[in-house]
């Protein structure tokens, strides 16, 4: 039992929302506050993001076995956000959409909490 539980908490998959979660709210809290996000996180962003996408698509691809591009990596620094909805709905048909809906409610649900508990604890200390 443990083991299933440490592979699903350690998959693609769940580190994959887990990110967006994370880092969204983030930026929604930098968002209520009307401040600039530092240049590093934005790199850092970008790099970890890429990364999880590209680990999710190969272990996704190799469980469904679907062949790759040639080049996989110039491929998802150009194209990820086209290339994923459209392997989503290739590989799981209807229920890829409700896949990417959910990603997307996810992207901005935390975004909008992060903005709300930000503005809620400039209001409370009673900043502007």
């Amino acid at each position: 039992m443990a083991t299933v539980l440490s592979q699903r908490a350690l998959s693609p998959t769940s580190l994959l929302y887990s990110f967006v979660v994370i880092t969204q709210f983030a930026y929604g809290l930098y968002l209520g506050r009307q401040m600039e996000v530092p240049p590093a996180y934005t790199l850092l962003h970008w790099a970890a993001q890429l990364w999880i996408i590209g680990w999710w698509l190969r272990s996704d691809s190799r469980k469904r076995r679907v062949a790759w591009v040639y080049d996989m990596g110039f491929f998802l620094c150009l194209a990820w956000p086209l290339v994923m909805p459209y392997y989503l709905v290739k590989t799981r048909g209807g229920k890829g959409l409700l896949i990417i809906l959910g990603f997307i409610g996810a992207y901005f649900g935390a975004a909008i909490a992060g903005i709300i508990v930000s503005v809620a604890a400039a209001v409370l200390s009673g900043q502007q």
